[in-house]
């Protein structure tokens, strides 16, 4: 008599059943959420680019290898539950190795996040320092361009705003060891300093000095906050004040606590979409502004566009600010002591703005790291 074949499964066969789906799943998901549209986005905000995008189709004999390609870039750019994958990721390396999953962005003890990009990590380990050569051109730069400026009436300021590495060096991973005690800032200021009647301003003693009464940057972000932009501005104000006496720096107690909830770009740059969120030492003013922003029309509220606009008194003077993002969050105080302010997002000055805009002060902002990347070009300033 023939033995009967049992149909009831048993649990190996239900373990091996599982196992085939679960590999099914994972080869067929990414391609079916491509198809279907899951998690399509056309700009990655953690890796900061565009993402690819679907290739044409062309019947010429060359599409046959370059188009294979380009849709292989178009498929590692939107494969679903890639923003996951990257997020899980990145949790995992910052939570539990306490690395960091970018180029661009340094773990640092106690939870900071600095940026390494854009000069970052070069003008911390100062592998490389300004040669005699490169500080004479930044002096002949500036020069030029106050003496342009000068005999256009215009007063001329320069601004080096320091990296959070500068101010809060002390959470930095200890395995980076720098080269040399100071920064390529310190080098240039002294130079300037010794050699040149260029005016500049220095902040960052009074950050230092002000370090130990309260948080002046974000963990997660590579700038200052509200607070430590406002000890920054205080220093600047300051010497505008010498020049022009209508000026009435602010002072902190005009200003009281409005916390807000972030993230910081730097968790953004390395895909923690579930980052904790901090709250950030803001401040606003107890009176409000008087000035309003006449450009653009809906203005970025951390001053983040490429050109912004202010009008305050008549009866006050007028700024050109050529910055980079550091001076974001300089913009409301700043503003707040002239009948127009033009912030451009450039750190080149530019003199076709100052003649269209006739400005009674000009400031020109570098972030200290860009020293680092920018090389100054005297001959490209008029004289």
């Amino acid at each position: 008599m023939d033995a009967q074949v049992s149909m009831t499964p048993t649990p190996r066969r239900i373990e091996h059943f599982a196992t085939v789906a679960l590999f099914a799943a994972l080869i067929l998901v990414p391609g079916l959420g491509l198809v279907l549209g899951i998690d399509r986005v056309s700009v990655s905000e953690s890796e900061m680019r565009e993402l690819a995008s679907f290739p044409v189709w062309s019947w010429k004999p060359s599409a046959l290898t370059t188009w294979p390609d380009a849709f292989q870039r178009y498929f590692e750019d939107h494969f679903a539950l890639r923003n996951r994958l990257i997020s899980i990721r990145a949790s995992l390396l910052w939570h539990v190795l306490g690395t960091s999953s970018s180029e661009t962005v340094i773990a640092g003890r106690n939870d900071w996040l600095y940026y390494a990009d854009d000069g970052g990590i070069d003008d911390y380990l100062q592998t490389e320092r300004f040669t005699m050569a490169e500080l004479d051109d930044w002096r002949m730069m500036l020069e030029r361009t106050d003496a342009w400026l000068k005999a256009r009436g215009v007063r001329y300021l320069f601004l080096i705003a320091p990296d959070k590495q500068m101010i809060y060096p002390e959470y930095m991973p200890t395995t980076l060891r720098r080269m040399h005690p100071d920064y390529r800032a310190d080098q240039l200021l002294a130079y300037l300093r010794a050699y040149s009647t260029v005016e500049t301003v220095d902040v960052r003693p009074a950050l230092i000095a002000a370090k130990p009464s309260e948080l002046l940057y974000h963990h997660y972000d590579t700038h200052w906050n509200d607070r430590g932009a406002l000890v920054a501005y205080g220093v600047i104000a300051s010497k505008l004040a010498q020049w022009f006496p209508a000026i009435r720096p602010l002072e902190r107690s005009d200003f009281q606590p409005s916390p807000s909830a972030t993230s910081g770009d730097r968790t953004t740059m390395l895909g923690l979409t579930d980052a904790r969120k901090t709250a950030l030492p803001g401040l606003v003013p107890r009176l409000g502004y008087s000035y309003q922003i006449v450009e653009p029309a809906t203005p970025d509220p951390y001053g983040e566009d490429g050109r912004m606009v202010s009008r305050g008194r008549s009866d006050l003077p007028r700024l050109l600010v050529f910055r980079d993002s550091f001076a974001s969050r300089l913009i409301p105080y700043l503003a707040e002591h002239f009948s127009r302010a033009v912030f451009l997002w450039q750190n080149d000055f530019e003199p076709e703005v100052i003649d269209k805009e006739h400005p009674d002060v000009v400031i020109q902002e570098f972030v200290a790291r860009h020293l680092v990347t920018y090389r100054a070009y005297p001959d490209g300033i008029p004289h």
